[in-house]
């Protein structure tokens, strides 16, 4: 089995912590017509990531 490589994941994905980026891409989603997005967090900090999302995020999709 091959491993997807961490670059090619960053190319379809937005990852990492700014919350432009993520409210950028799920504005394009929005736009696209979609009526649901999906959030997903990998990683230890669950609340951590919903809280930011709550408020650097969500504000700029409104």
């Amino acid at each position: 089995m091959t491993l997807v490589p961490a670059e090619k994941v960053a190319d379809a994905v937005t990852c990492g912590d700014n919350a432009d980026d993520h409210a950028a891409q799920v504005r394009r989603y929005l736009d696209a017509g979609a009526d649901e997005v999906y959030v997903q967090q990998v990683g230890p900090d669950m609340d951590g990531v919903f809280a930011a999302w709550q408020r650097d995020v969500l504000p700029q999709l409104v």
